[in-house]
């Protein structure tokens, strides 16, 4: 017996046995011993309210770290809940972070993690460094005891994880995904507002130069930004029409070192198709959004996408669904 037939026959044993309590037990058991895409229906179909909580987790420096998780009244999906990651910027906190998620991700029954920076920040490493917040690791830790065990008994798609975050937290998924724990972790990533560098003592980033070690994962990128902003400024007062990746893009240039590992970027822009693509464009407010892609490459490279608002500020709001539909139309196995 095999697949979800075997997970149903666990379960009801567990009920015959010893009732709900060993049904609990049971579906933890499923999710750490690795079995993916056969969580019981009993918790499918059972789930009997929305869990809106926090938990903590110790990083290996022995720091105690927060975050916060809702999961939505609605049954999940066979193959597990998706999971999205929503990091704060500066001076904020997770709890009650993320809450323009909530019609979207509730409604496709994703748990919602918003973890909480260390002193209201992040430390902005890709590696452990000593005497640094170990926030990677952090996220890493989160990711590891939620496929391992579940959260509050539901079980969540290893091929559905998504990161993404505002301001100070939209430099984080650049850092995991060069971090060996998490790099390949990730079904999509979503920036806005944020960008990369590389401090002193830290091993696993590279902003150099496109490297199949730092850069290998083949994730899709969205990273929102303003032209107008003045946290995260871009580095020029006029962008060229349509965007030149080698010029324009050097606020976003991160996104390049992944595209370039994969046959979505040239460097010299002799082809053009280094200016990347416009595929829409729609109003924030009063002023103009315009979406590009790197397409020009081949259709595959669709996938980095780069939504550039004129005279926006930091952060551009009221863009959640959005994101949420660019994230939860991939999924890791399709990459």
């Amino acid at each position: 017996m095999q697949g979800s037939r075997m997970v149903r026959a666990i379960a009801l044993a567990a009920v015959n046995a010893r009732g709900m309590r060993a049904v609990i037990l049971a579906a933890m058991a499923l999710c750490s011993s690795g079995v993916h895409a056969q969580c019981p229906t009993v918790f499918r179909d059972g789930f009997d309210g929305l869990v809106s909580a926090s938990k903590t987790m110790a990083t290996s420096d022995g720091v105690t770290h927060t975050y916060f998780y809702r999961i939505p009244y609605r049954a999940a999906p066979v193959d597990g809940r998706p999971l999205l990651f929503w990091l704060h910027g500066d001076g904020g906190s997770g709890n009650g972070y993320g809450s323009g998620f909530y019609p979207y991700t509730d409604a496709d029954s994703a748990i919602l993690i918003t973890p909480s920076g260390i002193n209201a920040t992040w430390s902005h490493y890709a590696a452990d460094v000593a005497g640094k917040a170990q926030d990677a690791q952090f996220i890493s830790r989160i990711i590891d005891d939620v496929l391992a065990n579940g959260l509050r008994g539901q079980c969540v798609d290893e091929d559905r994880i998504y990161i993404g975050g505002e301001s100070r937290g939209a430099y984080m998924p650049y850092f995991l995904l060069q971090r060996p724990s998490t790099q390949t972790r990730f079904a999509a990533v979503a920036m806005n507002a944020g960008s990369l560098y590389c401090q002193s003592g830290d091993a696993n980033c590279n902003v150099n130069a496109s490297s199949p070690v730092n850069h290998s994962a083949p994730t899709p990128f969205l990273h929102l930004h303003g032209t107008n902003d003045s946290s995260v400024p871009p580095p020029i007062a006029t962008f060229h029409n349509p965007i030149n990746w080698s010029v324009d893009w050097n606020v976003f240039w991160p996104m390049r070192l992944w595209a370039q590992q994969h046959g979505c970027y040239g460097g010299d822009n002799a082809t053009g198709h280094d200016s990347g693509v416009v595929r829409e464009t729609y109003l924030v407010g009063a002023n103009t959004a315009t979406r590009y892609d790197l397409s020009g490459w081949g259709p595959d490279c669709d996938k980095y996408q780069l939504i550039l608002v004129q005279n926006g500020g930091h952060v551009i709001g009221g863009q959640h669904q959005r994101i949420w539909n660019f994230l939860k139309a991939h999924n890791r196995l399709e990459l």
